[in-house]
């Protein structure tokens, strides 16, 4: 999808399952009710900040590797399955993608006992319309991320935040954070798959779904 079709998107619902009502157990023992709880979980790991979801950890491939971080999961776009997180454009992970595109995604939700481990394909997104809308989003404390004056990962000689002074003086207005936006990346991964796993303690639970070419195909697998 081109960035100007995500544009679009992003100033629309986040998902078109939100309306759905809450699921009973016997819904969530189906492979279309699974689905829908699935795409509304993840949808409130976007609204919610208190949210175990809205805590994802991300896996990347690198040179030594598979390479694991948590980040905050920024939008869930519906119904191309797209689901966005922001970096630093001079972070590891972004040259990761670069190299590798594929990314994994692993969301835990203590309380329901459900895990997702998710793939796809990853597009990064600096200069372009898709990025500028995320960033004219993006409150002025979050924007401080990207205001390091060294990448991230530059060894220091004691802790520092490593951002300039006149930005630890005072709650910065988002004038001041513009200097964040050529360090700004938005990353927009496509699921592919997704692998639900329920655990309980009368037997665990486990599905796959995966999209080829939009068609979806849903098994259940043994956990």
């Amino acid at each position: 999808m081109r960035e100007t079709q995500y544009v679009s998107l992003i100033t629309s619902d986040h998902t078109e399952h939100g309306a759905k009502m809450k699921l009973t157990k016997t819904d969530q023992d189906t492979l279309d009710g699974i689905l829908d709880d699935m795409w509304s979980m993840l949808l409130r790991g976007v609204t919610d900040s208190s949210d175990p979801f809205h805590w994802p950890v991300l896996g990347t491939t690198g040179k030594d590797g598979c390479r694991l971080r948590t980040v905050i999961l920024s939008k869930a776009i519906q119904p191309d399955h797209l689901r966005v997180c922001h970096t630093d454009a001079r972070a590891a992970k972004a040259q990761e993608i670069m190299n590798f595109g594929r990314v994994s995604w692993l969301f835990y939700h203590p309380a329901k006992k459900i895990q997702l481990r998710i793939a796809g394909s990853a597009t990064l997104h600096t200069d372009d319309r898709f990025a500028d809308k995320l960033w004219s989003e993006t409150k002025a404390t979050s924007r401080l991320n990207y205001c390091t004056v060294d990448a991230p990962g530059t060894p220091v000689a004691k802790p520092s935040s490593g951002l300039p002074h006149f930005l630890l003086k005072k709650v910065p207005s988002l004038f001041e954070t513009e200097i964040g936006r050529e360090n700004f990346m938005a990353i927009a991964c496509c699921i592919d798959e997704v692998d639900w796993l329920r655990l309980s303690l009368l037997g665990n639970r486990r599905a796959r779904f995966r999209w080829d070419a939009k068609r979806l195909s849903a098994t259940w697998l043994v956990p």
